[in-house]
């Protein structure tokens, strides 16, 4: 359903989106692990997941990237910002390790969520050099 086509360059099929929770993950992990990414950063990536249940901001551009009503997607560092309990979902994201960083972001690619999805896409391109491509009924291409 995915495959890495280029050194940085991801392809995601939207007939994932129709798979189970477990085969999305697996399917994002052989993804992040074909960039070198460790089992010691996947388990960190279920750590920043549990934080963000615990936080209930799942709702929140914990990526940095929001959808600007029309206007495309904007890079907006403080728009992720719980308020009881106060916490900062984007502040946390960024202070994870780098490799952290990418496997969450390409597990985001795998969500049925758009908001993710999308904000995910734009973080990799833009923070790491990555191209992804969506490919299936649906697909944006920007």
């Amino acid at each position: 359903m995915a495959e890495e086509t280029t050194d940085k360059e991801i392809t995601v099929n939207f007939d994932m989106f129709d798979k189970t929770p477990e085969e999305k993950t697996a399917e994002a992990n052989k993804v992040a692990k074909s960039f070198g990414i460790s089992d010691a950063a996947l388990a960190e990536v279920e750590e920043y997941k549990a934080k963000l249940t615990r936080y209930n901001a799942w709702d929140l551009p914990f990526m940095g990237y929001v959808n600007e009503d029309g206007y495309g997607y904007a890079y907006v560092p403080d728009a992720a910002i719980v308020r009881e309990p106060y916490w900062d979902a984007h502040k946390a994201f960024l202070a994870l390790p780098e490799d952290v960083q990418i496997a969450f972001a390409i597990r985001m690619l795998f969500t049925h969520r758009p908001v993710d999805r999308y904000g995910a896409s734009m973080f990799l391109h833009y923070q790491h050099g990555f191209k992804v491509n969506f490919v299936g009924t649906g697909a944006n291409k920007y």
